[in-house]
């Protein structure tokens, strides 16, 4: 069955966050009542570190990382203009042994009567936030690097899991010039990754497009056709549907999804962001950890 592979020490996963760093990232997307508001590049470096930090304590026994999963966090446009960076790649041991730093962030738990109380916990870093105002959004570009990373793993390692991308952005494509060329070779470079053969079936890209309020979203649609905006009808066509291996993990953050869902959510908010971040990076749920 096509991506049912397991993640494990000997055939580890590959996540590959595409992160758009473009100048618009700057805008308010947490706007809080004592003015310490989140733009939306803050708040992706958030949840990404976040994510790392879940998915090392989740592969942790004892005083031992495993590594089953390898993880590329690529950044686009915040070196100014159509810039690439390859910010970080690495096994999960060496995100551990090596954070850029820690900072203590605010968290909500359970307060087991049935409410939420606030704790400050120390967090490992390993994404910055980042976007300069002249940064671009050069996505077919960093689409196209993500699938270089993926043939050189995908010869190094053919038996291993098909890896997955998870793209992160405000908005279309953009390099200063031509946006429909933008728009057209970014759904070229696209098509050419999920049609890349593996022996655990072709690559999965996931498309999450962070919003403005109110946040009208567009999660996992089947048909183009009923998709009203046309960031989503782009999403759409970018994104690889949700193989059967992840649908009961998109139910679990109470995404609804079919047969034929593509695995995207445009205009984002906050919460959903969250969960889209947790869903596309769970290598289709724990069952499928070994």
């Amino acid at each position: 069955m096509n991506n049912s592979k397991q993640w494990s020490s000997a055939t580890p996963g590959y996540i590959i966050f595409l992160v758009d760093q473009s100048g618009s990232m700057g805008e308010d997307y947490i706007v809080n009542p004592n003015g310490n508001n989140q733009n939306k590049a803050e708040f992706t470096a958030l949840v990404i570190n976040r994510t790392i930090n879940e998915l090392i304590l989740a592969m942790s026994a004892g005083d031992k990382i495993k590594d089953r999963v390898f993880i590329s966090i690529i950044g686009y446009g915040g070196e100014g203009g159509n810039s690439i960076e390859d910010i970080r790649s690495d096994y999960l041991s060496s995100f551990n042994d090596n954070p850029l730093r820690t900072e203590k962030v605010k968290k909500k738990i359970s307060d087991g009567a049935g409410g939420l109380v606030e704790i400050e916990e120390e967090m490992a870093i390993y994404l910055e936030p980042t976007c300069p105002r002249n940064g671009l959004t050069p996505m077919a570009e960093a689409l196209e690097f993500a699938k270089q990373l993926i043939e050189g793993w995908i010869s190094k390692k053919p038996d291993n899991p098909a890896p997955v991308i998870i793209n992160v952005s405000d908005g279309m494509p953009f390099t200063g010039s031509n946006p429909m060329e933008d728009i057209e070779k970014t759904i070229s470079v696209a098509d050419s990754i999920m049609n890349i053969n593996t022996n655990d079936g072709n690559p999965i890209i996931f498309n999450v497009h962070l919003g403005q309020p109110p946040f009208n979203e567009t999660k996992f649609e089947s048909n183009e056709s009923e998709i009203s905006d046309d960031q989503g009808k782009f999403l759409f066509k970018i994104s690889s549907k949700v193989p059967q291996a992840y649908r009961e993990e998109a139910r679990k953050h109470d995404f609804v999804t079919s047969e034929d869902s593509r695995g995207f959510v445009s205009n984002a908010g906050p919460e959903t962001l969250i969960k889209f971040i947790n869903f596309g990076s769970s290598g289709g749920g724990t069952d499928r950890i070994a």
